[in-house]
């Protein structure tokens, strides 16, 4: 099974309606795809990079995304995973 990541999906500064699927306290501001796949990376989940994709609901702005291969998490668990590696990262720098 594949699952999507959109930046989106966990960006501060978006709302729900445009997109955002975690709670504000939960979610980063703004996500880049580098550190959407470095997360991953530090959570031993393959994933594959597309970079030439829009998401649907700003198809004007080539934000990328990321294809997560054979996860065993909901996709909530998952992005809640994701933008707790990218704020560990972010502290440490």
């Amino acid at each position: 099974m594949k699952t999507i990541i959109w930046p989106v999906y966990i960006n501060s500064e978006h709302t729900r309606g445009e997109g955002r699927k975690l709670s504000l306290n939960e979610s980063v501001s703004e996500p880049k795809i580098r550190e959407i796949s470095q997360a991953l990376r530090k959570l031993k989940i393959q994933h594959i990079v597309d970079h030439s994709k829009s998401y649907p609901g700003s198809w004007w702005e080539n934000s990328g995304r990321v294809v997560v291969e054979n996860n065993d998490k909901t996709k909530l668990d998952l992005l809640r995973s994701i933008t707790t590696q990218i704020k560990l990262s972010r502290s440490k720098n």
